[in-house]
């Protein structure tokens, strides 16, 4: 297996929920120990998520590389994920507790809210695909309830995402370091 690079800065967007967890807004500035936490998380999620795209060969080659893109902090991530030599071929990947692991290819969106925008169309229309499998083939004991909940899971993270892609004050860009 080749080499995988991380570009682990801050993203230049990101979100900060508030209490509620469809209430988003930017909040103060974060201490340094809360950068780290969050610097910890999505590093560690950032890794996971290369690794699932090379395992699944979204993204093929001998050196890797990935950077964060958005945050929702602790929730969701959003990179671009290139092979190093072809950083313009890229493709967009997410992942989170509160997202199906996925991946578009990087021309099917412009910029990270745009991504958003599509998995949370993609996720729906997948949730709907899976619930008429479901009802119409005939499954082992315990399966439907099953595949019942991941697809309302999926359809519960794909309105969350795309009520987030619809807020202007969750994708500014933040202001230069």
């Amino acid at each position: 297996m080749g080499s995988t690079k991380y570009h682990t800065s801050l993203p230049d967007y990101n979100c900060y929920p508030t209490q509620s967890t469809r209430e988003y807004k930017m909040t103060k500035p974060m201490t340094d120990t809360e950068k780290e936490a969050l610097k910890s998380w999505y590093t560690t999620l950032l890794h996971s998520l290369t690794r699932e795209m090379i395992k699944i060969k979204a993204i093929i080659g001998p050196a890797v590389e990935a950077k964060p893109v958005w945050i929702s902090p602790h929730k969701i991530l959003i990179a671009r994920v290139w092979e190093a030599s072809q950083k313009s071929d890229f493709i967009w990947a997410i992942a989170g507790e509160k997202a199906v692991t996925d991946h578009i290819p990087g021309n099917m969106a412009a910029t990270p809210r745009e991504a958003a925008r599509h998995f949370s169309m993609k996720w729906q229309m997948d949730a709907d695909r899976l619930l008429d499998i479901t009802k119409k083939r005939p499954t082992v004991e315990g399966t439907q309830e099953n595949m019942e909940a991941y697809t309302k899971q999926m359809i519960q993270y794909a309105e969350s995402l795309y009520d987030l892609a619809g807020r202007d004050d969750v994708w500014q860009q933040k202001s230069a370091r």
